[in-house]
């Protein structure tokens, strides 16, 4: 039977680790593969999450099965952490998930059972795996404008003028903040204006709160997801715990439901449920359980949102550092936008030969179009030979 398969295409960031590794060179760079990497290029576990992890073990009786749902204490931490006092918190319902990947599916998945002839719209550019999870899913996919590859900021106008054409029929999958791959943000008045939109128009919000805490605060990164939630009648938000609290690995994500009435909540949360069911069950427990011991735990949590802290400043460090170093080096202002980026990664808009110079002539592992994990940058020397590999394949 199985004879019958082609080869399936590699993923361009995976195959790109495959590269990176085998490459024999010393001085090589990764900014390709997306994780947070400190001064001395590891990824280190944080130290909320070791006194976390001990208290769990010296507590932990059972590892039976915890439901469904998953930790509820969990539940309602990142709830309150994305929606905090807002007057529509009481009408959220949240439901555990492996992974902000797996929430973005149980999502989908519940959205396609009442909602197969809408239309999911998708910035552009977005996340390179937004596009299987929803395609995967049955959605019709179509692309609103987003990024302004001359300026690397939002085309606000652009952006606005195609949503003003949408309503009922269509599905909006927005980046919460720190916006995957570009790096460029919207303002808080442009979530006010897009919030006024939906309100008007009726089309329905789905966020992906990948990076909160990562931008300019864990209160000024839920901006967008408080205007929309203040405006819609009904939205979807899901939420990944794999950056702001470094657990890649143990796959802690939360989807969450805003209904227009408790009642109407509650019936939508059944429906993630039963679709989480019929896919893996029971989410996994571990990272979860952590997450809940740091939000739900007033000294854990001020050590958590202080290493936070130092993790978001270390980026914005790094990403003037870079922007000051390519001034010097072209004596212009061309790569400023670097620095008004925030979170991870900025899209550099190259092209495919500049990439791959990148990898070949200086051992610059960056993904196609020129995304760049800023945050793969180790320290000052290291951000000066990016910058001179940058320097020569754009000259």
């Amino acid at each position: 039977m199985f004879e019958q398969f082609e080869a399936t295409a590699p993923d361009p960031i995976l195959k790109l680790i495959d590269l990176y590794r085998d490459d024999p060179r010393s001085g090589k760079i990764d900014v390709g593969i997306g994780v947070f990497r400190d001064a001395n290029g590891d990824t280190p576990v944080m130290q909320a999450v070791r006194i976390a992890e001990e208290k769990l073990h010296r507590r932990q009786t059972t590892k039976t099965y915890v439901g469904l749902a998953g930790d509820e204490i969990f539940n309602d931490c990142i709830a309150d952490l994305v929606f905090s006092h807002s007057p529509q918190r009481e009408r959220v319902r949240a439901v555990q998930t492996p992974g902000g990947c797996g929430a973005l599916r149980l999502l989908s998945e519940m959205l396609y059972r009442i909602a197969d002839d809408k239309t999911i719209w998708l910035s552009d550019p977005t996340w390179g795996n937004h596009l299987p999870i929803f395609r995967q899913t049955g959605f019709g996919i179509r692309f609103y404008p987003y990024l302004d590859r001359q300026s690397k900021t939002v085309d606000v106008d652009a952006l606005i003028s195609k949503l003003k054409t949408l309503g009922k029929n269509d599905i909006v999958v927005f980046h919460g903040c720190c916006h995957n791959p570009s790096g460029a943000e919207l303002q808080p008045g442009d979530w006010d204006e897009i919030a006024a939109l939906c309100a008007k128009n009726g089309f329905l919000p789905y966020v992906d709160l990948a990076y909160q805490g990562f931008a300019d605060s864990l209160d000024q990164d839920a901006y967008g997801v408080r205007a929309l939630a203040s405006a819609a009648d009904s939205m979807v938000v899901a939420s990944s715990c794999s950056k702001n609290f470094a657990l890649y690995r143990d796959r802690v994500g939360c989807a969450m439901v805003l209904g227009k009435t408790h009642e109407i909540s509650d019936i939508t949360r059944g429906h993630v449920l039963s679709a989480a069911r019929s896919s893996y069950s029971m989410p996994p427990d571990h990272g979860g359980a952590l997450v809940a011991l740091i939000l739900s735990d007033p000294n854990l949590r001020e050590v958590w949102e202080e290493e936070l802290t130092g993790m978001r400043e270390r980026m914005l460090f790094l990403r003037k550092t870079l922007r000051d170093i390519l001034r010097r080096k072209t004596r212009s202002d061309r790569w400023d936008f670097i620095a008004k980026h925030r979170g991870m990664f900025s899209l550099l808009v190259l092209d495919e030969a500049q990439v791959e110079a990148l990898r070949t002539d200086h051992a610059v592992y960056a993904v196609a179009g020129g995304r760049v994990n800023i945050a793969g940058l180790k320290d000052e020397a290291q951000v000066e030979q990016f910058a001179d590999a940058l320097v020569s394949v754009t000259s």
